[in-house]
């Protein structure tokens, strides 16, 4: 299991948007494939780059783009990284313990759980009820929407007031104008949310956030060169006002035992789009939909074909597959788009 992880500098920027505008906590798996695509055909002529496709489709799996955070002691020079994951959309709560309103607005605020969370959530799954028989309370929060083990952080000298402080971006709101370009005259004026990456201090630990996704498959040193090349080119939108730029890559593996253990029901740490057949698998899940202009070097911004996916997250009942759908637009030739709805599943509940 090959994991590339991306390191912003402090005060970088971001603008990751959905097809409403508005500002997104990740870049899906779906967009994350468009852009290495992008990035692929800039590399290779198009023809081999839809060869390279052909070739590694059905053999190459992609997450979606999370969250890790970086405890580096100034002290002594020693780091310490936390990965996160989405958090499921099946019901998390104990078994007949009452929830009063305070912690159903703290628990409610938690969207993303680190790796030691989630493999305690995997043996919790309750087969009859379909729910996770599981108390969030009981794991350390960080700033607010992350979640992990007292075990993940143990060794970290920081308390709960700490933990709870502990802010990783910063959402802006820029105020803009459109000028025309036939007089010069402004037209509308709007603002633009952007989103900031922040280094924070607290004791001796310089706290800061890194992003990561997991591939899954047999990977060739082909990919790499192009991880690189999005690396540089960045990622999202306002890219050519300084945004999206993903810093130092680093490469590393990560034991299969986690992702490939047999299990009744299956979480999804990507964007799918299922299969007519696996629509009766769905259990969880919640629609997001995708739609805007293609981005290409070799023709012009068209409006590609609108569809709609499930959200990370979304728990099915059995193993699905998904599939890469074309949404090249009709007047569009000179190379195909496609949108990558494959399936990158980890598995819940005991067989």
């Amino acid at each position: 299991m090959k994991v590339f992880k991306f390191y912003p500098d402090n005060r970088a920027k971001f603008h990751f948007g959905d097809s409403s505008g508005k500002l997104k906590d990740i870049i899906s798996s779906d967009q994350l494939f468009s852009a290495l695509y992008n990035c692929a055909v800039l590399l290779y002529d198009p023809k081999e780059v839809e060869k390279i496709l052909a070739e590694t489709s059905h053999k190459i799996l992609f997450s979606s783009l999370y969250y890790g955070i970086r405890f580096f002691n100034c002290d002594n020079g020693q780091s310490q990284e936390i990965f996160f994951l989405p958090r499921p959309l099946a019901p998390i709560q104990p078994k007949d313990k009452p929830t009063n309103l305070l912690n159903h607005k703290i628990v409610k605020k938690i969207k993303y759980v680190s790796l030691g969370a989630f493999r305690l959530l995997q043996g919790a799954w309750q087969d009859e009820e379909k729910y996770f028989n599981f108390d969030l309370l009981d794991l350390k929060i960080l700033g607010g929407n992350f979640a992990c083990t007292a075990e993940e952080v143990e060794g970290l000298e920081l308390d709960n007031d700490s933990f709870e402080k502990i802010k990783l971006f910063a959402v802006n709101s820029t105020p803009r104008v459109v000028i025309s370009r036939l007089n010069d005259e402004a037209e509308n004026f709007y603002y633009q949310e952007e989103i900031e990456v922040t280094y924070q201090r607290i004791g001796s630990y310089l706290i800061s956030p890194f992003m990561y996704f997991i591939c899954q498959g047999d990977l060739d040193r082909r990919l790499t060169a192009i991880v690189r090349l999005v690396a540089d080119e960045g990622l999202g939108g306002k890219r050519s006002q300084g945004f999206g730029f993903l810093g130092r890559v680093v490469e590393e593996e990560w034991p299969d035992d986690l992702f490939l253990t047999k299990g009744q029901y299956y979480v999804s740490l990507s964007s799918v789009f299922p299969n007519l057949d696996e629509v009766n698998n769905l259990l969880y899940y919640e629609l997001v939909e995708r739609s805007g202009y293609i981005y290409s070097q070799y023709g012009r911004s068209l409006r590609k074909k609108q569809v709609r996916m499930l959200k990370e997250g979304s728990v099915f009942s059995g193993k699905i597959s998904g599939q890469i759908v074309d949404i090249s637009p009709e007047a569009f030739n000179e190379h195909k788009i496609y949108l990558n709805g494959k399936a990158f599943l980890i598995p819940v509940g005991e067989v």
